[in-house]
C-alpha cells in the first residue's frame, strides 16, 4: 500500500514525510524518498495489552516524498505519471503564516486547480485510448474492443464536461476494465491542511466547509495537520506532548489524525490474529472472503483452508473474555466463503 506526498515547494510535504514515518528530516533532495509507518489503532494496543505478546505489528503504509518542483513543472506529463504509479495521494496544502509561493491561490482555489488538471490528464489518456481502439476496431471486429469503446466514451463525455470520474457509476464489468488505468480523478486522495497554531480554533469549520463543497467521501477526503508543531512533538516524551496537546484543544496528535485518515483512503479493513507470541493487524480489501484473508498470514493456510474461529473486537471489548464470548454465543465457525468485518479476531485451521 503506497501513498505518494505531493504538493508545491515550501509547502512542507517532507516534513509531513518525516513526520509520518519517523526518518530523518531532509529537505531539497532531488529524489524521492520511501518510508513506512504503521497506522495507529486503539484496538490493537488494547489486545496487546490484554494477551501480552511478545511483539505487536500494526498495519502499515508505504510513504513517498517526491522531490519538489516549480509551479510549471507540477502537472507536467512526467510528474502526473508519478502521481498515478501510487495506490493513493496526500496533496498537502499551505495555510501558514509567512507562506509566499503560490500565496494567491487559497485553498478552494488549489484544490479546483489540481481537480482541473486531474480532468485535463485523464481525458487525454481517454483520448489516446480511444485513437487506439479506433484503429484496432478498423482492421477486426471484437465484442471486447467495443465494450471498452463503450466505456471510454462514458468517460470522455464525463470528462469533457469537466467533471472528475468518481462521481459516475460502474457496473461490475466496467470496475474490472478500469483496473487497468490509473485515472488521477479515480485516485483516492486527501487534501491535507498545513496549518499554523494560530489557525487551530478555526480550522475545524474550514475543513467541514471543504468536505461540504467537494462532496468528501471515504476515497476523497479532507485532514489537517501543523508540520512545525508535529515535528517538535516527536523529540517530546508521551508526558510532554498530552499536554501540549491539552494546551491546544486537540484529542489527538496531527500524525494519528492523519494516518488514520490517510489508511481509510485505501478501502481498506483489519482483522487480528492474537496470542502469547504475536498480535498483528492484517489489512485486506473490504469485501475479502475468509480464505483468501487467510492467505495474507501464509499461503499453506490458504491452500489447506477448513475454516476459521471468529469474534469480533467490539464484542471482545465489551467481555474482555473469549470464554465470556463463547457463553454469548459470539463466538462463531465461519467457512472460506465468509466475508471478513473490519474488527474480527481470526483463528484459521487448516491442514498442513
Amino acid at each position: 500500500m503506497e501513498i505518494t506526498i505531493i504538493g508545491r515547494k515550501s509547502s512542507g510535504k517532507t516534513r509531513l514525510f518525516s513526520i509520518l514515518t519517523g526518518l530523518e528530516y531532509k529537505q531539497f533532495l532531488n529524489e524521492k524518498q520511501i518510508g513506512v509507518a504503521f497506522v495507529p489503532d486503539e484496538r490493537i494496543d488494547k489486545l496487546s495489552e490484554y494477551y501480552k505478546p511478545k511483539k505487536t505489528i500494526n498495519a502499515k503504509v508505504t510513504f513517498i516524498d517526491l522531490p519538489g518542483v516549480d509551479k510549471d513543472e507540477f502537472y507536467s506529463s512526467k510528474r502526473v505519471a508519478e502521481y498515478k504509479n501510487s495506490d493513493a495521494l496526500i496533496y498537502l496544502i499551505p495555510y501558514f503564516s509567512g507562506y509566499t509561493a503560490e500565496s494567491s491561490l487559497s485553498i478552494e482555489d488549489e484544490i479546483k486547480r489540481f481537480e482541473d488538471e486531474s480532468i485535463i490528464s485523464d481525458l487525454a489518456s481517454v483520448e489516446t485510448r480511444v485513437a487506439s481502439l479506433t484503429r484496432t476496431m478498423q482492421k477486426r471486429k471484437e465484442k471486447e474492443d467495443e465494450i471498452e469503446m463503450k466505456l471510454m466514451q462514458k468517460l470522455m463525455t464525463q470528462l469533457e464536461a469537466g467533471k472528475a470520474l468518481r462521481f459516475l457509476e460502474f457496473s461490475e464489468d466496467e470496475e474490472i476494465k478500469l483496473k487497468g488505468f490509473s485515472f488521477l480523478t479515480l485516485k483516492p486522495i486527501l487534501f491535507v491542511v498545513n496549518i499554523d497554531d494560530e489557525k487551530i480554533n478555526v480550522i475545524n469549520g474550514i475543513i467541514k466547509n471543504l468536505k461540504d463543497k467537494f462532496q468528501a467521501n471515504h476515497f476523497y477526503n479532507f485532514s489537517f495537520i501543523s508540520c512545525d508543531t508535529e515535528y517538535d512533538l516527536m523529540n517530546m516524551n508521551k508526558t510532554e506532548r498530552d499536554e501540549f496537546l491539552k494546551e491546544l484543544n486537540l484529542q489527538e496528535d496531527g500524525r494519528t489524525r492523519v494516518l488514520k485518515d490517510a489508511f481509510s483512503l485505501l478501502d481498506k479493513i483489519c482483522f487480528f490474529t492474537v496470542g502469547e507470541d504475536e498480535v498483528r493487524a492484517w489489512p485486506i480489501k473490504r469485501g475479502t472472503k475468509a480464505k483468501e484473508a487467510a492467505g495474507q498470514v501464509h499461503t499453506d493456510i490458504e491452500k489447506g483452508f477448513i475454516r476459521a474461529e471468529v469474534f469480533n473486537y467490539n464484542d471482545w471489548d465489551l467481555y474482555k473474555s473469549e470464554e465470556k464470548i463463547k457463553e454469548m454465543k459470539l463466538f462463531r465457525l465461519e467457512m472460506k466463503d465468509y466475508v471478513v468485518k473490519d474488527g474480527d479476531i481470526m483463528h484459521f485451521r487448516f491442514n498442513k
